[in-house]
């Protein structure tokens, strides 16, 4: 053997050493998350997840396989329910609901873990949360958020901070056409005037056909009318917000405020100007858009508080072809129809109004499986991704927008998605495939805030009406967290609650004579242990 050979082939030996001991590239992490979804993903067309695996990786060191589960929303409980019994549950999905949260906590199914665990590993997230968001404006509801956030002194959700979640959001609207008819030169606002609106609406024959056809109003109408005496009422099918009055908590339901509200419905539902049909609870047709009221738009009653400005928004803020709700109504009534912004019915108090939130919730929040607690180096990888794209714009630009030039283009320094593009679409190829891992429904960012509020236009419309008197509507729940019992009680009060009501409405139950019966009945059943519990919160906050 020439020496030549021997050295080559000592060569290749010292190589296939050198290949034998060389360490194997890491398997990544396997995630599964699902989040709010308009449609399922197409992995063959997803562009989205991919490139952020690349990115997460590249820049942030953190080695990720996404797989992104689509729940249908509607039915997400539902779906999820056996799921989670049967140990097939996701890594990271949905809380939904303060509700549900206990309920997933109760049985055991979600993770909890230390402050200091999730201030380690997304600490930017954490920064920002503490200091108020993008202008410190919501710095006084993070001792809300915290306690939104934990369980004694562990975390098992990762709540929103929003300043949309305690922006005003329905908007009470008139028929414009209806309006011009009559001849109202100024808008009601006292509970006299609209009440006088409503009747005008029902018998002066607004529609101008001759006939004894139309209403004032429905369901949302009377809501704004427990509104007028500073409540925000559940009836129907929902809960009532807690009100403080003289230092003491109260519910709507057996308030002698809702007694004065009842009176004035039931006179208005036996001289014709309610719509018989609010006994739906809804004011949108099955399977319509839900803010869209069908009988507002299709000229049933000529009031409604079913939607907001923006659903209702004129073409020329956005130069595009309106809100959801106002498209609709144009489709309907011609491009020329008009609909009005009309100022709350102002009640004896001056109160007036329709609930609105708080910057703080957990509805779209994602909770994780309670298996992460024998994997705590998973979780914790879930919250440095959460901290990524909190700092890091580009991944959040890919995440939440997609491709630049495919999904979305860049007009005046700000993305217009693919108007030939639907949600479903979107969600398609990868795009807020990842919402639940980056926040909510946007990162915890300057950049995401001013994308989804601070800077966009139709907030922008929004909040400007909400400037003018009696348009600003701010009714809160006195209790803004969920009583212990209020789990297993609320749905039999809501159900004794809608059934008095509505046979007060429709003159079956004698308000003066059966009222007190019904508050007894419905303390007997459970109102007064949500009353002391909520009483004895608001003394303790």
């Amino acid at each position: 053997m020439t020496r030549k050979l021997l050295c080559l082939l000592l060569a290749v030996v010292m190589a296939l050493g050198l290949m034998s001991f060389a360490p194997a590239e890491e398997a990544p992490t396997k995630i599964t998350v699902a989040g709010y979804m308009f449609g399922p993903i197409d992995d063959e067309k997803d562009v989205v997840t991919p490139a952020v695996e690349k990115m997460l990786k590249e820049k942030h060191g953190i080695n990720v396989d996404i797989e992104v589960e689509y729940v249908e929303y509607a039915n997400y409980s539902e779906i999820m329910a056996p799921r989670l019994a049967g140990g097939t549950a996701p890594d990271v999905f949905l809380a939904l609901s303060s509700n549900t949260l206990d309920t997933y906590y109760d049985q055991g199914v979600i993770a909890s873990w230390d402050i200091d665990f999730f201030k380690e590993n997304a600490p930017d997230v954490w920064a920002f949360v503490e200091a108020g968001g993008v202008n410190g404006d919501l710095a006084s509801q993070f001792d809300m958020w915290l306690e939104y956030a934990t369980k004694g002194d562990k975390m098992v959700v990762v709540p929103s901070l929003k300043p949309d979640g305690n922006m005003p959001y329905k908007t009470l609207i008139y028929r414009g056409d209806w309006i011009e008819k009559l001849g109202v030169t100024e808008l009601p606002k006292t509970v006299d005037d609209f009440v006088d609106l409503m009747y005008a609406f029902t018998n002066d024959d607004p529609d101008g056909d001759g006939e004894n056809d139309t209403y004032g109003m429905s369901l949302t109408g009377m809501k704004a009318l427990f509104g007028a005496y500073g409540m925000s009422c559940g009836f129907l099918g929902g809960s009532s917000y807690w009100y403080v009055d003289d230092g003491e908590v109260v519910s709507p339901d057996v308030s002698e405020k809702s007694k004065e509200v009842l009176s004035i419905l039931a006179e208005m539902y036996a001289n014709g100007a309610i719509d018989p049909e609010y006994v739906k609870g809804k004011e949108s047709a099955d399977g319509a858009y839900w803010a869209a009221s069908a009988g507002l738009i299709n000229g049933l009653y000529g009031a409604s508080a079913n939607a907001s400005i923006d659903h209702f928004r004129l073409k020329e803020v956005l130069n595009d072809a309106g809100g959801p709700v106002a498209k609709t109504y144009w489709e309907v009534n011609g491009d020329d129809a008009t609909f009005v912004y009309a100022p709350w019915p102002a009640g004896p108090d001056g109160d007036y109004g329709w609930a609105v939130g708080y910057a703080v919730a957990v509805s779209e929040s994602a909770v994780y499986n309670k298996a992460l607690e024998e994997d705590p180096d998973k979780l914790a990888l879930i919250f440095q991704i959460m901290n990524a794209f909190a700092t890091d714009d580009e991944l959040y630009m890919l995440a939440a927008w997609g491709i630049e030039g495919e999904q979305y283009t860049m007009v005046d320094g700000k993305p217009v998605r693919n108007p030939e593009m639907t949600n479903a679409d979107f969600n398609e190829v990868g795009v807020w495939g990842c919402r639940s891992l980056y926040g909510a429904d946007r990162a915890f960012s300057e950049l995401a805030y001013n994308l989804a509020f601070y800077n966009d236009a139709s907030i922008a419309n929004r909040l400007n009406y909400f400037k003018l008197d009696q348009y600003n509507s701010y009714i809160q729940d006195a209790v803004s967290v969920t009583l212990p019992s209020a789990g297993t009680l609320l749905t039999d009060l809501n159900t004794l609650r809608d059934e008095y009501f509505n046979a007060v409405i429709h003159g079956e139950k004698n308000l003066e004579e059966d009222w007190d019966a019904y508050v007894a009945e419905y303390m007997a059943i459970g109102g007064q242990t949500l009353h002391d519990e909520a009483n004895d919160w608001y003394a303790n906050k």
